[in-house]
C-alpha cells in the first residue's frame, strides 16, 4: 500500500502547501503572484491549463478567494491528485481536459522518471537531452478543448490565463482569439530551445502576443535553461 494513503487528506494538503511555499522561495523560474495582483480584480476569473497536482491552483485560489479558478489537467493520475488537492477550495472547478489547438481526441506524450510534469501534446525533442532523466515511454489519448470553446461552455471571460503546456502555449493561444480580447494577464511557460517538436520559441510567442495588444511585464528566464516563465500584460493603448 502507498504510504501516502495513511496520511489524512487535510494533512496531505497542508504538507503540499508547505512544500509549494518552500519551492517558490528558491525557484528562479517562478513569477510571484504579487506581480499580478495590481492588474486583476478581487474576483478574478482564472483559467489554469496544465494544472498538474494542484500546487499553483491552490495558491491562485487562496490569493483570489473571491474569484474562481478553472483548472484543466488531462492526465488521469494527476487529475485525481488535483481534485484531492483542491477539495477544500470552494472557488476551484476541475476539468479533465487538455487546452489545445482544436476540440478533439489528441495524443499526449506522458513524462515519467524524474518528472511527471513535462507531458505535452507535442513529441519531446531536445527535452530528451536537456533532461535525460525524464522519460516519455507512454502516449495516451486525451480530450483537447480550445480556449474559446472552453470559455464559451463555462460562460466566462477570463482575466488571467495561466498556461503550463510544455511547448503548446502558442497553439492554445491561437485558438483563443475571443478570450484574448478581454484577458488582462497571461502567465505562460516559454521555450528558448525546441524542447518539443515544432514548438514555438519565446520570441515568436512574444511577437504574436504583441500583435494582440500584450506586452512583457515580467520575465523569469534563468540563464542556460531551455524554458522559463513570462508574464504578459494587456497594454493600455
Amino acid at each position: 500500500m502507498n504510504w501516502r494513503s495513511w496520511i489524512p487528506p487535510f494533512a496531505r494538503r497542508f504538507l503540499r502547501d508547505r512544500l509549494y511555499a518552500a519551492r517558490l522561495r528558491r525557484d528562479p523560474f517562478r513569477i510571484g503572484l504579487d506581480a499580478m495582483a495590481p492588474h486583476l480584480p478581487s474576483a478574478a476569473v482564472i483559467v489554469e491549463a496544465g494544472a498538474h497536482a494542484g500546487g499553483d491552483t491552490r495558491a491562485l485560489a487562496r490569493r483570489w478567494p473571491a474569484g474562481r479558478v478553472y483548472a484543466l489537467e488531462p492526465i488521469p493520475e494527476l487529475y485525481a491528485a488535483l481534485v484531492e488537492s483542491v477539495a477544500d477550495q470552494s472557488n476551484v472547478s476541475c476539468h479533465q481536459l487538455a487546452l489545445g489547438p482544436e476540440n478533439a481526441q489528441l495524443p499526449m506524450w506522458v513524462s515519467s522518471g524524474a518528472s511527471d510534469g513535462s507531458s505535452s501534446l507535442r513529441a519531446p525533442k531536445t527535452h530528451l537531452t536537456s533532461h535525460p532523466d525524464v522519460t516519455f515511454d507512454d502516449v495516451v489519448t486525451v480530450e483537447s478543448v480550445t480556449l474559446d470553446s472552453f470559455a464559451a461552455a463555462q460562460g466566462i471571460e477570463p482575466d488571467l490565463l495561466w498556461l503550463d503546456l510544455q511547448g503548446g502555449e502558442l497553439d492554445a493561444l491561437r485558438a483563443g482569439e475571443h478570450v484574448l480580447r478581454s484577458a488582462r494577464l497571461i502567465h505562460a511557460e516559454v521555450s528558448v530551445l525546441e524542447e518539443y517538436e515544432g514548438c514555438a520559441l519565446y520570441p515568436e510567442v512574444r511577437d504574436w502576443l504583441a500583435t494582440r495588444g500584450f506586452e512583457v511585464l515580467v520575465e523569469a528566464l534563468p540563464p542556460d535553461e531551455p524554458q522559463g516563465n513570462v508574464l504578459f500584460l494587456r497594454s493600455a493603448g
